[in-house]
């Protein structure tokens, strides 16, 4: 009894230790619908931890004060026995064997707790390390972009300072020299020259030192960065000639089309005298998306000048097709006149590019999707298919079993030819019984190449489509011995009220061959009628014509065709 009274106090002293565990941090209570903190391992119950979270105003826990929302929080699911086990170790009827099991099962409730506890904090780990390393990958992965685009764009900032600093040696050496000369001149004029002849010289050297100044001036090209991480502009130029005209007669300058590396056409829309409230005091300019994608667009409108500053507008906006963006008081007249204008003209540059990267690709995306349905559609307009129809072909079930071959109608093409289908349902030749065969014959043309397409519809949307190219002769059918399998065949619902429904497209391989082909039909039907013209039909000349001659398709219509089995696929008529 004794025994029994010390297992049971350690049983309770292990149940009281696992509810203190399991005690609510909030209530200090045992928890009721336990949720575990990801964080620190703490329990709460869920009614106390969600009113905590409320009333608080921010997902923190309690305990750790760590950044978690309430459906982060773990549900504990053995949390909810503990109340039972306590009941049944404080009941005193227990007996040894009940205690024991009780120790068994509470045995298994603290390793459950335990393993829970521990995958937790381990997946959770886990998934920190994990989102670190991504983290930390992608960054490096940029740093390593954009270290690369630092050190290109220092090296063209360090070779265009090499350029300068080489001009401005040259131009120093150059002002040093000039500077010699202007000392020696002036210590010539300040000794008065007694001579007409020494002053006219001294006249003609004061005018050829100022040419030479006049002349000297640094030949550094201008220069714009290029970086990867962002697209590259596309420049154009255009100068507006008679300017003073233009501004008389207020008449809007355009530039020419011009295209970028999107397939965008834009334009510079130029109003000399300007556009609304600018009219009479500035020059108005604006850039037109003519024809292309729609969208936002990074562009810049300058007016250089050899002597002074560039006159720019930089901007980004929206571009629709047709309207223009830019400025109304772009440069102010009077300045365009003292600054800007030579021989009554001036140029303006402007360049267009994608905000960024991610721009430009969508631009490019959108720009090919127009163009595959340009091609789409100009592919329709331009068919060159002479036959597309469909054909019924009736009473399968009989010519089936008998290993028959089935004709369709004859269809007549655009051209003059005519043409019909041949199946076997039952199959051809050494394919009997494992295939069935489908092929095209011309009945009457002219031998050309064509392509042709046979669709052979099942229910819904189920069919079988081939397609060939052949260069026919007339009652020379040509197709697929092995066009479906039988079993495929007879269960895939091909077969309707005793009836198979075929589609055939036939087309010259281009429209040239067409073009072509139509010609050949045109200068047949000429040669038929010349020849009808020329054999009038008389008594004498049918007394002294010759035997009647058929020709050749007339035979070919009423004897039996065997077609040539050099033709790949053709088919032979059966027995």
């Amino acid at each position: 009894m004794a025994s029994e009274l010390s297992q049971q106090q350690q049983q309770e002293q292990l149940l009281k230790e696992l509810s203190e565990s399991l005690e609510c941090q909030i209530c200090l209570k045992t928890t009721d619908d336990p949720h575990l903190c990801p964080k620190c391992s703490k329990f709460y119950c869920f009614v106390c931890i969600r009113d905590w979270l409320q009333k608080s105003g921010k997902d923190a826990c309690p305990n750790c004060l760590g950044s978690v929302c309430l459906a982060e929080f773990v549900k504990f699911r053995w949390g909810n026995g503990i109340e039972s086990l306590r009941n049944l170790v404080a009941k005193p009827e227990v007996t040894g064997s009940t205690s024991k099991s009780l120790g068994i099962a509470l045995k298994r409730t603290q390793e459950a707790f335990d393993g829970v506890t521990e995958r937790i904090q381990q997946t959770l780990a886990k998934r920190k390390e994990a989102l670190k390393a991504s983290k930390d990958g992608l960054i490096k992965s940029i740093n390593i972009l954009v270290q690369q685009e630092f050190r290109e764009v220092h090296k063209q900032y360090n070779d265009k300072l090499a350029e300068v600093d080489a001009w401005n040696d040259i131009l120093t050496k150059e002002l040093n020299k000039s500077e010699v000369n202007l000392y020696a001149l002036k210590d010539s004029v300040s000794k008065e020259p007694s001579t007409e002849t020494e002053r006219q010289q001294l006249e003609s050297q004061c005018q050829v030192l100022t040419k030479k100044l006049q002349l000297l001036a640094p030949n550094v090209a201008e220069h714009r960065f290029y970086c990867k991480l962002m697209p590259a502009p596309s420049s154009w130029r255009f100068t507006v000639r008679n300017f003073s005209q233009a501004r008389t007669e207020n008449k809007i300058q355009y530039s020419d089309l011009v295209r970028d590396d999107l397939g965008n056409t834009w334009r510079l829309e130029i109003h000399p005298n300007g556009f609304g409230d600018a009219k009479n005091t500035s020059v108005s300019v604006f850039l037109q998306l003519y024809e292309g994608i729609e969208g936002r667009y990074h562009y810049v409108i300058e007016l250089p000048n050899r002597l002074h500053p560039y006159h720019t507008y930089e901007d980004e906006d929206i571009f629709e097709l047709r309207k223009g963006w830019g400025q109304n008081h772009f440069v102010d007249q009077k300045l365009l006149f003292d600054r800007y204008l030579e021989n009554d003209s001036f140029e303006l540059r402007f360049s267009v590019r994608s905000p960024h990267l991610i721009d430009k690709y969508d631009c490019l995306r959108k720009y090919a999707d127009k163009l595959e349905r340009n091609n789409s559609a100009l592919r329709e307009e331009c068919s060159v298919d002479c036959v597309n129809e469909a054909c019924c072909i009736r009473n399968v079930a009989e010519v089936s079993n008998a290993f028959g071959c089935l004709y369709s109608d004859s269809i007549r093409d655009d051209l003059g030819g005519s043409w019909r289908l041949q199946v076997y349902p039952g199959g051809n030749g050494e394919m009997k019984g494992l295939f069935v065969g489908v092929f095209l014959e011309m009945v009457d043309g002219i031998p050309n190449s064509y392509e042709f397409t046979v669709t052979l519809v099942g229910e819904g949307f189920k069919s079988v489509k081939k397609s060939l190219e052949h260069n026919f002769q007339p009652w020379m059918p040509f197709g697929w011995k092995n066009f479906i399998s039988r079993g495929e065949f007879l269960e895939g619902g091909y077969i309707k009220k005793d009836a198979l429904m075929v589609k055939l497209a036939i087309r010259p391989p281009t429209v040239g061959h067409k073009f072509n082909y139509l010609r050949q039909y045109h200068d047949k039907a000429i040669r038929d009628i010349v020849q009808a013209q020329s054999k009038p039909a008389s008594s004498s000349s049918l007394l002294n014509s010759k035997p009647f001659e058929a020709p050749l398709s007339f035979f070919k219509k009423i004897l039996p065709r065997t077609p040539s089995q050099d033709q790949p696929g053709c088919s032979t008529p059966p027995k």
